[in-house]
């Protein structure tokens, strides 16, 4: 599959199949999230598997909103992808800190592997970062960041018309005015 067909692929899946990951995909996903790109190669993300039970309540108390079956969305994996902030590279002229850049590099890298694998992804941030902290506790100084659930789709993806009408259109895209 090209890269560009990739894309197109990808969609944020809401609804998986009851069946777990197989373990050579997951390593593989990990693995292209491993191996992604950071700020300065200081890598301050780190990725918490929520493959049990157990783990996947957890995650799912923390993203209310859209628990189901036990998990986010009924994923039989949930990712929590988390920042180390103090390992991240820090923009001299402003202060900025690049953890959140490099976990949503990560995250990306991790769901278009996913996606090339035949696996439903969805980068989930609306959850509470406190409560996914606490269960399991991460160390001080580790900041969940976002979510990605991964499974395979229960769902489809919609008809490219559909999609296409829901995206910025190029000129407004190239606009930073607008």
């Amino acid at each position: 599959m090209s890269f560009a067909d990739l894309t197109r692929a990808r969609y944020s899946c809401r609804s998986y199949r009851d069946e777990p990951v197989d373990p050579e995909a997951l390593a593989a996903v990990l693995e292209a999230g491993r191996i992604a790109p950071s700020a300065h190669n200081n890598h301050p993300t780190r990725v918490l598997v929520c493959d049990t039970p157990e783990l996947r309540a957890a995650a799912a108390s923390a993203a209310p909103n859209f628990a189901r079956g036990g998990s986010v969305f009924g994923a039989p994996v949930v990712l929590v992808v988390c920042a180390r902030t103090g390992d991240a590279w820090v923009r001299r002229h402003d202060g900025m800190n690049s953890a959140h850049i490099d976990t949503s590099i990560v995250c990306d890298q991790m769901m278009m592997q996913a996606t090339e694998l035949g696996l439903g992804t969805c980068w989930v941030c609306m959850f509470d970062p406190e409560q996914a902290a606490c269960a399991p506790a991460l160390p001080d100084g580790v900041e969940a960041v976002s979510m990605l659930t991964l499974g395979y789709p229960a769902d489809e993806i919609a008809d490219a018309a559909r999609r296409e009408a829901r995206r910025i259109p190029l000129e407004r895209f190239l606009d930073v005015r607008a």
